[in-house]
């Protein structure tokens, strides 16, 4: 039995890593809460990879760092240092929270939003900025590279 003890810290791991796919790379641009994971399960790499004609769902953990009663959410490529901004199929910040509102200061939760890439998009990388606000305070905001393939 103590085999089985020593092998079992080993599996949450592999578990946990078939789960929630990759943590994805990013870069804080002015949230005022805390970012505590940038994930996709759509992707394998930490900067990924977007085909055209697909969907991404892409997951964000977070604490605000004052009460929030209503979120807007907002996505933007930025290319060449211009945000151009790309529509969501949520736009509503608490419901792709999983209707968390309010959400009291402090207290973790993830915002999700499925990405199209249409098969118009042209192949190249970018960043995508993606953003919750509450009235003129930017509760997130997270900018996360990444590839669009053909």
């Amino acid at each position: 039995s103590s085999g089985i003890n020593a092998e079992w810290p080993l599996r949450p791991g592999v578990v946990l890593g078939c789960v929630f796919g990759a943590d994805l790379t990013h870069k804080d641009c002015g949230s005022t809460g805390t970012v505590t994971k940038v994930f996709s399960s759509d992707c394998k790499d930490a900067v990924c990879k977007l085909k055209k004609g697909h969907s991404y769902q892409i997951n964000i953990s977070f604490k605000p760092a004052d009460d929030v009663s209503a979120l807007s959410a907002s996505l933007a490529g930025v290319i060449a240092g211009i945000p151009i901004p790309f529509p969501l199929p949520q736009p509503d910040g608490c419901v792709a929270c999983g209707n968390t509102c309010p959400i009291t200061a402090g207290t973790e939760v993830t915002f999700s939003e499925a990405l199209k890439v249409e098969p118009s998009y042209p192949a190249m990388k970018l960043v995508s900025r993606w953003k919750l606000t509450a009235g003129s305070e930017h509760v997130l905001c997270v900018d996360i590279p990444v590839v669009i393939v053909s």
